[in-house]
This record gives structure tokens, C-alpha cells and sequence, in this order.
């Protein structure tokens, strides 16, 4: 089982990046207990208690990807073994709602999961989507939404523009984030205005050549997800044509995606939708949004061709550093602390402190200093439940070894 672990340990002699600020608070002490964090102290004096000696490792938050489609039922497995204890899902299905239900209870592994509902569009652009293409249908969509039990509502760009209203209305009125890719039938300043939450991909941005909208998004409150590893891919895949088979982790995406990876690359290819594609034009207009806002979350966009579950995540914290400038800190933040302020969950996630979740990770090196280091981790913990390295590697090593049919795949 994989329920919250109802015992009682201290991490002893940590070294503590709390997120709450850039700094660590050296050799300290954390008790576990009942699946939060009980006590932080220099010393902790606690009998009968089972401790573990952290003794120059590094403890922060546990990692989030805020951009991840649970297309096939071990890509959450995935995740959790590689250190990410919550994730945003961003196309809701029937099945996903289930294998979320079997997290929380503790049959499957899996991070905490934050879930838009079925994608929404106004056009079939991808099988499967909800359409909608009346105001009527628009309210009708954010009821089933919110009915089934998801956190966001998720849009694509061709819902006509009475309808798109329709949704930002329905969905303001219930207190239910929209988000997605925006609406080319309404302006982005009418965008903002409706409570448009978070524009996915830096594609979803205003081109550069009008500043002035960008910063006007940033200053309005809106959130951004860059998703800069999948943006990458398609540079590297279908711009410039790379090859695949040389993905770092390919090995554990199951043959089902290898396979979907190189049809959909192909696809894109054929269809010429990236001929004229610029990868650094894109990343100027983030760094626009950057300047002023800082509602950035980190996500990948797993299992997109060249995307790998959980380790993509440490890629895109490179990604935000090596193309944004962030410091390690400010990126570290779009992985923890800005992923729970977007879910709304602060109080309860997101940073080390007394009375939040025992969502840890544990490395061996500081990722303050290099960002690359939050690679070194040894230990997820996940509400408590300590999974050392040799657990997440176990968990791996079954993901790798499955066969396509192995899989429930959605997609």
C-alpha cells in the first residue's frame, strides 16, 4: 500500500531548503509524524522514535510538474520515482479520475494529482475532445466539469467566441480555473479581463513583436507554464529532424510511446505545422513575461514525443535556468512553491514547515548551488511514506520492463 504512513521518524541532522527563502538551514532536525511535518528544531529530543541519519544531505520540497498528460496508467508511476509528489493533469478522462482514486487510497503509486477536465475545443483537432461551439454547450461542458470532480477546466483555441464567454462565465461563477491555450476569436486583453487562469506553452504567449500584451498578461495575474522541454523536442525533432532513439530515458517510456512518439513526430513533419518555427523567438517572449510576474510553474508535457515521465522534470528545471536566466532558487520555486500557489494547496504543500505535508525530497548535493544537483536525490517521501532510491529504482525497472499491452493507453 501507498496511503499516508501513520509512523513516527526524525530526519536527523539535515540540511533544510525550506523554499520559504533562498537560504539553508544547516543541521537540523525533522519529525515525521502522521504524514506531516511535525516538528523542525536544531535538536529533537524524541524517545522510541526511528530516525535516519541525513547527515550532509539536502532536503527541500518535494518536486511538482505542473504540465503532464496521464495518457497510459504508469506515467504516474513514474513520476513519484523520480521525485515528483504532485502533478497537474491536463486532460481528464473517466479512467484518470479512477487511477487517481486508486492513488489517494493507496493501491496505485502515484503523486497527488490536480486534474483539468476532458479537453476542450471548438474544433476536433484532437480525438476525443468535448466540443463545443454554442453558449449552451459551453455551460454545459463547465457543469460536467465541475460535476466530475476536476480542479481546472481546460480550453483550445477554436471555441467560438460566444461560447468561449459562456465558459469564463460559468466557470468564474462556480470558482473554477480555466486554463489551456487561450482563444484566437477573442483579444488577450479580453483574455485577461475574462479570468483566463494560465496560458500553457510559451507559444501561447504574444509573439514578440507586441511587448505591450505581454507584459499586460503578466501584470494581470495570469500563470504560465513554459513547458520549455517540449518545446525543445519539437525543435529538435521535427525542426531540425533529430533522432529520438538518443532521448536520455527513451528506455523507460514503454514501447507503446516509443512507438506513438515516432507517429506523431512524423504527423507534425507532414503537416508542416512547425516549417517556420522559432524555438528562441519563443523563449524572448517568456523572458518578456518573467520580467514582470513571477507565476511561472514548471511542466513537461509528458508523454509528447522526446518527453519523459519524471525525468524530463530535471531537464526543464535546467531549461529554466539555462534560457530564463532564473537562479537555481527561482527556478526550484517554479517546481514547488509556485505549483502549489496555482493549485491553491500553500498551506498544506509546497515549502518544509511544521504542520505542512511530508513531501520531501532527499539529495545527496545542494540544488542551490547548481540546479543539476536536485538530480542527486536519494529518497521521495510522500506523505510520510519514505521511498529510498533503491524502491524508486525497483519502480522503474518494472515501468521499463513492461510490454505495449501492459498498458492502459488512452491515446
Amino acid at each position: 500500500m501507498y496511503r499516508k504512513d501513520d509512523s513516527m521518524y526524525i530526519l536527523r541532522n539535515a540540511n533544510l531548503i525550506t523554499m520559504e527563502n533562498d537560504r539553508v538551514l544547516y543541521e537540523m532536525d525533522l519529525f515525521v509524524a502522521n504524514g506531516k511535518i511535525y516538528k523542525i528544531a536544531p535538536h529533537i529530543d524524541i524517545s522510541d522514535v526511528a530516525e535516519r541519519d541525513c547527515t550532509g544531505k539536502f532536503l527541500m520540497p518535494g518536486l511538482f510538474d505542473c504540465h503532464i498528460h496521464m495518457d497510459s496508467d504508469d506515467i504516474t508511476e513514474m513520476l513519484i520515482a523520480c521525485g515528483v509528489t504532485t502533478c497537474r493533469n491536463m486532460w481528464g478522462f473517466l479512467e484518470t479520475q479512477q487511477w487517481v482514486r486508486e492513488i489517494d487510497a493507496g493501491i496505485r503509486p502515484g503523486p497527488h494529482v490536480y486534474s483539468t477536465g476532458p479537453l476542450t475545443d471548438g474544433v476536433t483537432y484532437w480525438a476525443g475532445s468535448k466540443i463545443v461551439t454554442t453558449p449552451e454547450e459551453g455551460h454545459r461542458a463547465v457543469l460536467e466539469c465541475f460535476r466530475d470532480g476536476y480542479q481546472y477546466v481546460k480550453t483550445y483555441p477554436d471555441i467560438p467566441r460566444d461560447a468561449f464567454f459562456e465558459i469564463m462565465r460559468t466557470a468564474n461563477e462556480l470558482g473554477i480555473p480555466v486554463v489551456g491555450h487561450g482563444n484566437r476569436f477573442v483579444t488577450f486583453e479580453e483574455l485577461a479581463k475574462s479570468g483566463y487562469y494560465s496560458l500553457e506553452h510559451i507559444s501561447c504567449l504574444p509573439d514578440t513583436k507586441h511587448e505591450e500584451e505581454i507584459i499586460m498578461l503578466a501584470e494581470s495575474g495570469m500563470w504560465t507554464c513554459p513547458t520549455v522541454e517540449v518545446a525543445l523536442t519539437i525543435e529538435n525533432f521535427v525542426h531540425i529532424r533529430g533522432d529520438l532513439n538518443q532521448v536520455p530515458g527513451r528506455e523507460y517510456m514503454n514501447p507503446y510511446w516509443q512507438k506513438d512518439w515516432e507517429k506523431v513526430t512524423q504527423w507534425r513533419i507532414d503537416k508542416h505545422r512547425y516549417d517556420e518555427y522559432d524555438f528562441l523567438e519563443e523563449v524572448e517572449r517568456q523572458k518578456i513575461f518573467n520580467k514582470y510576474s513571477d507565476r511561472v510553474m514548471l511542466g513537461t508535457d509528458v508523454p509528447n514525443p522526446g518527453v519523459v515521465g519524471g525525468f524530463s522534470v530535471y531537464n526543464e528545471l535546467e531549461h529554466l535556468v539555462n534560457y530564463f536566466g532564473f537562479t537555481p532558487y527561482r527556478a526550484l520555486q517554479c517546481g514547488t512553491v509556485n505549483g502549489a500557489r496555482n493549485m491553491g494547496i500553500l498551506d498544506h504543500v509546497g515549502m518544509l514547515k511544521e504542520g505542512m505535508d511530508a513531501d520531501i525530497l532527499v539529495m545527496a548535493k545542494n540544488p542551490l548551488e547548481n540546479v543539476s544537483n536536485a538530480r542527486s536525490y536519494l529518497a521521495v517521501i510522500k506523505d510520510g511514506c519514505y521511498y529510498d532510491k533503491a524502491w524508486c529504482e525497483d519502480l522503474l525497472a518494472r515501468v521499463k520492463n513492461r510490454t505495449a499491452d501492459q498498458i492502459i493507453a488512452l491515446m
